[in-house]
C-alpha cells in the first residue's frame, strides 16, 4: 500500500515524536520517530509502517473537536499544569478526552499548551506579574511599536515588526504575548494549531494569533485588543465569548476585539466579577434561552 509520507510525517508531529520538517521523505529523522511512536505502543520497533502500526497512528491522533463547551473544559484544564505538571494532567486529558499535551511554551510567564490534535491552549494571568506584565501596557511609551504585516506594500525591515505595520494598533502587551507564542510555534505552517482556545489574557491573543496563523480561536472572557477600526483579512476566525456581568471584558475602554463576540447572560448568576473560567462553564450550562452561542466554531 503506498504511503503518503508527508501525512505520516504530520501525524508523528502531532503525537510528539517528530519535530523534523514536513517534506514527505521517509528519511533517518521520520525513521527514528516510527521507532518512538511504536515503543510508545508495544509494537515491534522495526521503523516499518505496517498495518499495525498505521492503525495506531489513526486510532491515536485524535479529531479536533470544535465544540465550544468542550474548549471551555479544556482551557479550564491548562490552568492547573503550573501546578500539578504535564503528567498529571495529562493523565486526566486522556482519561475524559482521549488528549494530551506535547509541547508548552518555554517563555517564562507565558503559558501555551499545544495538544496532540494541534488544539493550542492559552489561559490567563496565572500570577499577578504576569497581569501586570501583559495586561496594563497598552502602549509603548517610548519604544518601537510593535505590529502585524499583512501586507506587502507596508513590509520593512524592522526587527520589533512581526510582519510590518497593517495598519492596526494593537493593545501592546497583548500584542507581545502573542508574539513570544507565535515564535515558539515557528513559521512553518505545518507546526501551526489547527483551532485555538483562550481565556482572559489567552483569549486576547488568541484573536491575534489567529490572524497572523489564519486558523479558528474561541476566546472567554475576552479583552479588547485592538485601539483602529480597520478591518482585518481574517476578522471572521475569532469568536469572543464575554459573560454580560464579567467587568473585564469591557476593558481597555477605546479598543475594540476581533471577530464574532456573543454575550452569554446566566440564568441566576452569583455577586461578584464572574471572570474564571469555572464561571463561564457554568453561564454555558445555565444560560437564558435565546442566546446565540454557538455549540460548534470551526469557520
Amino acid at each position: 500500500m503506498h504511503l503518503d509520507w508527508s501525512h505520516v510525517q504530520i501525524q508523528l508531529k502531532d503525537l510528539g515524536c517528530y519535530s523534523g520538517k514536513v517534506d514527505g521523505i521517509r528519511g533517518p529523522q521520520t525513521k527514528t520517530a516510527i521507532r518512538t511512536f511504536q515503543k510508545r505502543m508495544g509494537l515491534e520497533d522495526d521503523g516499518v509502517v505496517g498495518e499495525k502500526t498505521r492503525t495506531a497512528l489513526n486510532a491515536h491522533c485524535s479529531i479536533l473537536d470544535c465544540s465550544v463547551s468542550t474548549a471551555a473544559e479544556l482551557v479550564k484544564v491548562s490552568y492547573a499544569v503550573k501546578k500539578k505538571g504535564i503528567n498529571e494532567i495529562n493523565k486526566s486529558l486522556r482519561k475524559q478526552h482521549g488528549l494530551w499535551i506535547v509541547s508548552q511554551c518555554p517563555v517564562p510567564g507565558v503559558e501555551a499548551y499545544m495538544l496532540n490534535n494541534r488544539c493550542l491552549l492559552v489561559p490567563g494571568s496565572n500570577s499577578f506579574w504576569d497581569y501586570a506584565k501583559f495586561n496594563l501596557r497598552l502602549l509603548n511609551f517610548g519604544m518601537p511599536r510593535l505590529a502585524l504585516r499583512l501586507s506587502k506594500r507596508d513590509r520593512k525591515d524592522d526587527k520589533n515588526t512581526v510582519r510590518a505595520d497593517s495598519g492596526i494598533v494593537w493593545h501592546q502587551g497583548f500584542f507581545t504575548h502573542a508574539h513570544h507564542i507565535n515564535k515558539w510555534i515557528g513559521s512553518d505552517p505545518a507546526n501551526w494549531p489547527r483551532l485555538i482556545v483562550g481565556h482572559s489574557l489567552g483569549a486576547a491573543s488568541a484573536q491575534i494569533l489567529s490572524t497572523i496563523w489564519s486558523t479558528p480561536s474561541i476566546g472567554f472572557a475576552a479583552p479588547r485588543i485592538r485601539k483602529s477600526a480597520v478591518p482585518s483579512k481574517y476578522r471572521n476566525l475569532s469568536l469572543s465569548i464575554c459573560r454580560n456581568d464579567d467587568l473585564v471584558c469591557r476593558f481597555p475602554r477605546g479598543f475594540k476585539r476581533m471577530g464574532e463576540s456573543r454575550i452569554l447572560i446566566h440564568k441566576s448568576p452569583a455577586k461578584g466579577l464572574n471572570h474564571k473560567m469555572s464561571a463561564y462553564i457554568d453561564a454555558m450550562q445555565n444560560r437564558v434561552s435565546g442566546l446565540d452561542i454557538p455549540k460548534r466554531w470551526d469557520p
